[in-house]
């Protein structure tokens, strides 16, 4: 009887963590964005195709993450309320990560399928990390890991 609360109890903080974690980000319409950040936003990637918007906070405060496709790539910048770049993320071939990235996932997750990559950068360009979409058993995960392949974050998505 005992496990079987501990367990219901368990179900319940994850389950609550998740709903709260997707409630973080919501995409909004083009009219709901700032205008500091369309102006920083279409002044520097005035040829962006597919843009799409989402707000979400980060440490009590909006910020903007813009996607789009351009030159055949796909991208993600996430900006301030006043037009400031928080951080970029750019698509990769799953081929191109690091050694010692695809090595940490292999050791974490040894039936994992790696389905999508991104390299995450500091807005002067500067890699900081990536983001890793994996299959393994059945689930959908995303991972955070930085450049040395250390896992930093988990979620399902």
């Amino acid at each position: 009887m005992k496990t079987q609360f501990s367990f219901v109890a368990l179900l319940v903080v994850v389950l609550l963590t998740f709903n709260s974690v997707n409630a973080a980000e919501e995409k909004v319409s083009k009219d709901q964005v700032p205008k500091a950040v369309l102006e920083a936003f279409e002044k520097a990637y005035p040829n962006a195709k597919e843009v799409e918007f989402e707000k979400e906070m980060i440490e009590g405060k909006a910020a903007y993450e813009v996607e789009y496709k351009e030159n055949g790539k796909e991208y993600e910048i996430l900006y301030d309320s006043e037009g400031v770049v928080l951080q970029k993320e750019e698509a990769i071939d799953v081929k191109t990560l690091p050694e010692p990235v695809v090595q940490a996932i292999t050791k974490a997750y040894p039936e994992a399928t790696i389905k999508e990559a991104e390299k995450v950068m500091a807005p002067d360009g500067t890699i900081t990390g990536y983001e890793v979409e994996i299959k393994t058993e059945g689930k959908e995960l995303e991972l955070e890991l930085d450049t040395f392949g250390k896992i930093l974050k988990t979620e399902q998505d």
